[in-house]
């Protein structure tokens, strides 16, 4: 199965147990192999071994548990690239140049990752959706991330 990861969402590891989902059907599977590149990924799953077995899962969404907010807090101390590395303390600009702030935390709801900015100098927290079309651009090296909010999500929380 060819898939492309949410950004920030970690890739699963081999052995982990996972959903495939249709519209009508739920497959409870576990990864015998994945090769992972930003991004996207390959995976091959236990008992799935032939074209036919295969096309069952065309189409479907890959569900699997996030991982444990501890583990996103260590952005410094993990891999350049890694889609799992958190993000706290990272800066945050719209297209525009506006820095909304910096990122507080990376509350998991489920699979909805939202990056929780708080602005320095009026104190006003604002809830980002970790969605591939709103966030643009993570620039590990920088520490900063460019996003593309619709209008009016940053008057939401007010």
């Amino acid at each position: 199965m060819v898939v492309s990861f949410s950004p920030a969402a970690a890739a699963p590891g081999e052995g982990s147990a996972v959903e495939v989902r249709s519209s009508k059907r739920v497959f409870p599977l576990t990864i015998e192999h994945i090769a992972a590149s930003g991004s996207d990924g390959v995976i091959s799953f236990t008992g799935i071994g032939t074209i036919g077995e295969a096309v069952r899962l065309v189409g479907c969404s890959l569900w699997a548990d996030g991982p444990a907010p501890e583990s996103l807090a260590g952005g410094a101390s993990t891999a350049a690239g890694d889609p799992a590395a958190g993000v706290l303390g990272f800066r945050v600009f719209d297209l525009q140049g506006e820095c909304w702030g910096m990122v507080r935390a990376q509350p998991s709801f489920s699979l909805n990752q939202v990056l929780e900015i708080e602005d320095a100098a009026s104190g006003e927290t604002v809830y980002v959706p970790w969605h591939e079309s709103l966030v643009v651009k993570v620039d590990r090296r920088a520490g900063c991330i460019v996003i593309d909010p619709p209008a009016g999500l940053r008057d939401l929380n007010r």
